[in-house]
């Protein structure tokens, strides 16, 4: 009988890739360019909306470049992050649970000092931050103990 595995198809990484450089540059347009297309100027509809008002339950006017370029940021890490590898075995296996706590550890580390150290608005982006940092952390993670076991075993 075939093991289940909640890992992606090997194909979902090169998507993950494009969506996550997709997110990127979109991210970058608007917050380092201020580019705000007047084509996603739209009405959407919000369950919490806090400017100069807070509302509840309501359509509201809405840019949607960061909202686009955020959901194509998580979902390409997403999908790059639970990709299988060429070999899934065991050993992968065991790297990539070692990869999930050392991720554990260093953002809740990262939180931590985020509730010690910022406050305000700068509290808010670090949660923004914590968005994507996870899958950042994990990748690095992994990707280094998978260089360290391919340059340790002279048989691959």
């Amino acid at each position: 009988m075939k093991e289940f595995s909640y890992l992606l198809p090997r194909s979902f990484r090169l998507l993950g890739f494009i969506f996550t450089g997709t997110g990127v540059i979109l991210l970058v347009l608007r917050f380092y360019y201020g580019i705000k297309p007047e084509l996603l100027n739209s009405n959407v509809f919000a369950i919490f909306s806090s400017y100069l008002e807070s509302k509840y339950f309501e359509v509201t006017k809405n840019q949607l470049i960061e909202e686009i370029g955020g959901l194509f940021l998580l979902l390409g890490l997403f999908m790059i992050t639970f990709s299988k590898e060429i070999n899934e075995d065991e050993i992968i296996k065991n790297i990539r649970l070692k990869a999930f706590f050392i991720t554990a550890y260093l953002n809740t580390l990262f939180l931590i000092l985020s509730l010690l150290f910022t406050f305000g608005f700068g509290f808010v982006y670090m949660m923004v931050l914590n968005l994507v940092l996870w899958f950042i952390i994990y990748l690095i993670s992994f990707r280094i103990m998978i260089f360290l076991k391919d340059n340790n075993n002279p048989n691959n």
